[in-house]
Formats: C-alpha cells, structure tokens, sequence
C-alpha cells in the first residue's frame, strides 16, 4: 500500500473510531431516581431513612467503600491467647452524652441500646500523669483549667440544662475570638508549662481535634453544652465485637433489604451536575444516575479536596462556606503489648504525657486492657491530633513507633517496656474518602456563614453531615440529627413541590418537579 493511501486509512479508521466512541456516549443513558443520596454513613442512612418514612422509596444511596458506616470504622488487631484478634474502632468510638433520667436522650444512645451494642462507660478522671522523668502528679492542673473554662462560660452567656432546645450562647451572628485568647482575657496562660499545655490538650483538642487558637470561644461553648449539658455528661466506649457501625446497620435494615439494589457500594462519585431541572452524578466507573434531588452527606474535608467537582462551580458563598469551615485530625495508634508483659496500671484508664519540647507530642494513652473493655489484651492507644496528626501520618510507621516506644520508656522506665507485638495506625487526612477525621468550627466562621453550608443549592443540590450542624458538628448525634432533617425536607419537596421546604432561605421557587 502506497503512503498517501495509508495515511488515508488511518484516518478513516480514526474518524469511524470516533464516531463510534460518540454513539456510545450519546446512547449511555443514566438510571433515574427520584433522589439520590451520596454517602453511606450515618448521614446518609438517616437521610434515606426519613426519605422511605414519608413514602420516598424511589432513591439510590451511593457509597465509596464497600460497606456502610462512613468514618465509624474498625478493624481486626492483634490477637488473644487463642489467636483470636479483637476489634478496634479506627474513627468513632463513643456515644458522647447519653441521657439523664427522664431528659433527652441522645438518638445514639438510643440505638446502642436498640441493637445491643456493648459498651463501657469511660471514665476521663480515671488517670495518672507522667512527664519525661515519669509518673508526676500534675491533676491539679486539670483541676485549674475546669476552674478558667467555667469562668469563660459564665462570661460568655447561660448555661444551658437538659431540655433546653439548642441555642448558641452567643445570639449575635458576628465573628468571635478564638478560644485561646477567650482564655487567656480569662487569665489562663499555659503556654510556658508543659504540664498546663498538656492539661489544655486533654480537656479541648482531645475533644475537637485541634488547638484552641483553632476553635471559635461560643461556638466550642455551645458545642459542649449541646452535648454533655442536654444529654449528659457520661460518654460510653463501644467494645462491641461486631463493631461501632453496627448502629448504622441496624437503622439501614429498617429501609433496605439484603441486596437492596437501591444500596450501591463501591462506587466512586466524581462529578455532580446540576441544574434547574435535575442533578446528574457521575462514577468513575463510566455510571450516571440522574435525579430530581441530591442529598451530599460526603465529609467537610472530602468536599474542601477537589477530588469531586462540580458542574458548574459551586457558587461562591457555598465555595466560601465549605473552605473557611476546619476539618481537624485524630489519630489513633493502636499497639498490642505481651499479656504478661503488661507494664501500666490496668485499673486507670488513661495516662497523660507532658513533653517538655512540643504541645501534643503523644500525650495521651488508654488502657483498652482495662478490667472493663479488654482485660488481659495488652492493648494500648495513643492519641494524637492536629496539627500532629499530620507530621504522624506522613511519616514511616516505624518512625512513629520508635517516638512512641521513646515516650512510653521515659514514662514506665526503660527496662519495663517490651517491644509491641503489633502497632497501626489509620491515616484519616490521606484517606480519600475521609480527607480527615471531623469538622470543627474556627473563630472568625459567622453563623450566616454556617447557613450557607447547609443551604441547599439551586432547590435541588442538599447538604447534610457532622459538619453542618450548628451545635453538635464533630459529633455522630449531629450527623445523625442533620441526614434526618435533611432526609425529611427532601421527602417534603418531593411529596408536593408547592411546600415551603422546595423554596431557598430568599424565598425564591427553586425546586418544581419537571412535568
């Protein structure tokens, strides 16, 4: 064949390629539903919950990973004398506040005891402390801290008592200080005692994940109220073999069947189309599924990543909204030491470590051999959050076990303390899916601002997870309380177009069914 004629036939074989390749795309039609909700985790499931509670039954539920529960997750670790390994929480692993007497009980607590999750209570007072030359006794400044962040409270508005609805502390919607100088006009100032720092690390960033100087003063107030003042002030430690999301299945079979074809797993969302009329989601997998309505339970710091775009672009007080709200870290480091080798009190709960050199540097242990979660287990967790979260998880695992191993040895002595039979860590920021561990509110973050996190976009494009609840973000009762909420608006909307929740916060119509 001469070359003139061949070049001609790779260019017909190329055009013919082309338009075969555009048949196919034009003939790809996308499954339609009525709504879809993206993301499985608690969220979610409560959203698809409420959506089949008021006859929505037409929805899809699409999920990452390939199984429910989003970031309450466990694994397998170690093993006992049987060789049998035991189950560890690598996200969520408390009901925070549970209930007091005939008050509001908290909806997790509820389904904990609904499913027959086993559980401990914890005890936060149930501690000794340590510092590079060992065990010292530094609870008093526990003690003093409790003292300054009363005195903030009582500055900075009411306390609020169980039955109460939810209200900020601070009414007006203005940026506030962050937490660290809240304190310090208070007449805290810990920055130049270990001990103190790490007193502070134990009561606020053990809790949100990061550094005061990170957390809005009244939003972290009415954060702790919401909880453990309308609640209660008892958390419960899930033990529960067939792990924590256990809760989160238990609520799925209410709606789903084995199978549920309604439930897809393993499916990637890349990009979310939308438009006055429906929203397209797209799967990397080459799959769409069109619908009236979308519900995005994904979490803060996967919506701040550009791992999912947007068509078009968000608009700029959504963007803005989604950036400026803080996404923390918490690590958990899970290491398994001989039974008979066991070098801690099993009686305490938790040991706190006071580095003289950084804020955070591995400051907290808990005894999971404890008499009353894994007696006889060896295990311990450290804990650490942002920002050492990030130094922890970027670098080699054996970097992070020989600093611990360090720590531990100055702590117990160093003729006490065996090597780990097992060690791990899960990587929360690197986890595409997760791109962190839960959100927290940063000072300067308006409440108008928060709205428009939780604004739904164009009618259709709804938003719901931890991290658009105004009091309880961080929280699993918060993801829960808002997957509901949102779940029944949606179902509303799409019940009878005409109701005031098919309308955006302008009172504009934004939501009518195509004819």
């Amino acid at each position: 064949m001469s070359p003139k004629l061949f070049c001609i036939s790779m260019f017909l074989l190329s055009v013919t390629a082309l338009i075969h390749d555009t048949e196919i795309r034009a003939s790809r039609v996308c499954q339609r539903t009525k709504v879809v909700v993206l993301g499985a985790g608690i969220a979610g499931i409560a959203a698809a919950q409420a959506l089949s509670q008021n006859e929505v039954e037409d929805f899809i539920i699409i999920e990452y990973n390939a199984e429910i529960g989003g970031r309450c997750r466990h694994t397998s670790f170690g093993g006992d004398r049987n060789g049998d390994p035991y189950t560890v929480e690598l996200g969520a692993n408390w009901v925070q506040g549970t209930v007091t007497d005939d008050g509001p009980e908290n909806p997790i607590w509820t389904l904990a005891k609904k499913h027959d999750l086993r559980t401990h209570a914890s005890d936060s007072s149930s501690l000794l402390t340590y510092d590079p030359t060992g065990q010292l006794d530094y609870v008093d400044k526990l003690t003093e801290f409790d003292a300054y962040y009363s005195k903030l409270e009582n500055q900075n508005g009411r306390i609020s008592t169980q039955g109460e609805s939810q209200q900020p502390l601070n009414l007006h919607d203005m940026e506030d200080a962050d937490l660290r100088s809240a304190l310090s006009e208070a007449g805290y100032n810990p920055e130049k005692d270990p001990q103190a720092r790490t007193a502070e690390w134990y009561k606020m960033d053990y809790e949100y994940a990061q550094p005061p100087e990170l957390s809005s003063r009244s939003r972290t107030l009415a954060s702790h109220n919401s909880t453990f003042r309308h609640f209660s002030p008892t958390s419960h430690f899930s033990l529960d073999p067939r792990g924590f999301n256990t809760i989160i299945h238990g609520l799925a079979s209410t709606y789903l069947n084995p199978s549920d074809p309604r439930l897809r797993l393993s499916t990637i969302v890349r990009n979310i189309a939308y438009s006055p009329s429906d929203i397209t989601v797209h799967n990397t997998d080459g799959s769409c599924i069109t619908a009236s309505h979308a519900v995005t339970t994904f979490s803060l710091g996967v919506l701040k990543s550009s791992l999912i775009t947007f068509s078009p672009p968000l608009p700029d007080w959504k963007a803005s909204s989604i950036t400026k709200m803080s996404m923390g870290t918490y690590t958990k480091i899970f290491m398994q030491f001989p039974p008979d080798e066991i070098f801690w009190n099993t009686s305490t709960e938790f040991f706190l470590y006071a580095s003289t050199h950084m804020r955070g540097y591995y400051p907290l242990f808990q005894s999971l051999s404890h008499e009353d979660f894994l007696p006889d287990s060896g295990i311990l967790v450290a804990t650490v959050t942002s920002p050492f979260s990030s130094i922890v998880e970027s670098q080699p695992l054996e970097t992070t076990k020989g600093q611990v191993m360090d720590v531990l040895k100055e702590m117990f002595g160093v003729e006490n303390v065996p090597e780990p039979t097992a060690f791990m860590l899960p990587k929360w920021g690197e986890m595409e899916w997760a791109k962190g561990s839960f959100s927290n509110w940063p000072s300067g973050f308006t409440i108008s601002e928060h709205d428009d996190l939780r604004r739904a976009v164009g009618g259709r494009l709804w938003w719901a997870g931890e991290h658009t609840s105004r009091e309880r973000y961080g929280y699993l009762h918060g993801a829960f309380d808002e997957g509901r909420n949102v779940g029944t608006r949606v179902a509303r909307c799409v019940n009878d177009p005409e109701s005031r929740d098919c309308l955006d916060v302008d009172g504009d119509e934004e939501c009518r069914e195509e004819p």
